[in-house]
């Protein structure tokens, strides 16, 4: 099949921003994305980093259709960011949002008792050379009982499949039936076997209760489609795309920075393979001191320069090849 659009059904009035602070992180994972556990990007300063959170809400609020922000924390390891609470209470205290994080689920469950409250949804990541899987799964089965959505994703190491099933496994006898997917590693060196494969292709490895999940969730459930060239439109999974290598895009106009922004350790807004945003030769600093006067764009679709995507939200939002726009 010859991809040639991709659309989702996100709400048009949401703002997505994957913001990560920092690429300290206290796991060294071989598979992890490049330079994400180096501790060369320090945690960002909580003062500038409220003030130009503000200035970008307010923006969008003012130049677009923008109402509410999905914000997801990543690192690294956010939890480590001592201002983390500070800054979720004052997005929360400033403007409509949602707040995720990404999460290796190592800090203690005391430290999650204070913060839990703030958080909507939470995705741990369960790794398997490192985790304390009982602590592990402590955590998901107290997330649960607060009506925290809580999920979590297994990497797929092809090299440790074995170990990685296992840690499965185990988390399925949980006490509370909160999600388990399993997750496909993009790197050159992963080789899966027809059989891992169709694995990876069930995606999940358990779903959640959905009477709790639909009592608590207020997040979309995403639903992706795409078209080919013959015009025909299919409905697929979520890592379709990346695990049948679907995913160059280049030359595509796409929808990142209208709907999507992705703000790396160091602050950079752009995609996560460093395509700029609004058609433009330079990039924004979330971090910057000077954010406020520098960030005015014309909020426009870009035209992608990277050879392959490799973030599912990035692979699954809106995008298609110009040639195709106009049909």
């Amino acid at each position: 099949m010859e991809i040639v659009e991709v659309n989702n059904n996100w709400n048009e009035e949401v703002l997505h921003l994957d913001i990560t602070i920092s690429n300290v992180c206290n796991y060294k994972c071989w598979y992890c994305w490049p330079g994400s556990n180096l501790g060369t990007h320090k945690f960002p300063n909580a003062e500038i980093f409220k003030k130009n959170i503000l200035h970008l809400v307010r923006y969008y609020q003012n130049n677009t259709n923008k109402k509410i922000f999905d914000i997801h924390f990543s690192g690294g390891e956010p939890s480590h960011w001592p201002a983390l609470g500070e800054i979720i209470n004052f997005c929360k205290e400033n403007f409509p949002c949602l707040i995720s994080m990404t999460s290796n689920g190592s800090k203690k469950l005391s430290w999650w008792k204070k913060y839990g409250k703030y958080f909507d949804r939470v995705q741990l990541s369960c790794h398997h050379q490192y985790v304390d899987l009982p602590a592990f799964r402590d955590l998901c089965d107290w997330l649960y009982e607060q009506n925290v959505i809580v999920s979590v994703s297994v990497p797929m190491d092809s090299l440790a499949w074995q170990q990685c099933i296992d840690c499965v496994d185990f988390l399925k006898k949980s006490k509370r039936k909160w999600t388990i997917r399993y997750q496909d590693l993009v790197d050159q060196s992963i080789k899966y076997t027809p059989n891992q494969l169709k694995i990876l292709k069930k995606y999940r490895a358990r779903r959640s209760n959905i009477f709790w999940f639909l009592k608590n969730n207020k997040y979309q459930t995403v639903k992706v489609t795409v078209k080919d060239n013959l015009n025909k439109t299919y409905k697929v999974q979520d890592n379709k795309i990346s695990v049948n290598k679907m995913n160059n895009f280049q030359g595509w106009k796409c929808s990142i920075g209208v709907n999507w922004i992705h703000v790396s350790a160091d602050g950079k807004m752009a995609c996560t393979r460093g395509q700029q945003l609004f058609g433009e030769k330079e990039y924004y600093n979330l971090y910057d001191a000077n954010f406020i006067d520098k960030f005015k764009p014309v909020i426009k679709s870009t035209i992608c320069q990277q050879t392959d995507c490799v973030c599912s939200f990035e692979t699954t939002m809106p995008k298609i090849r110009e040639q195709y726009e106009n049909r």
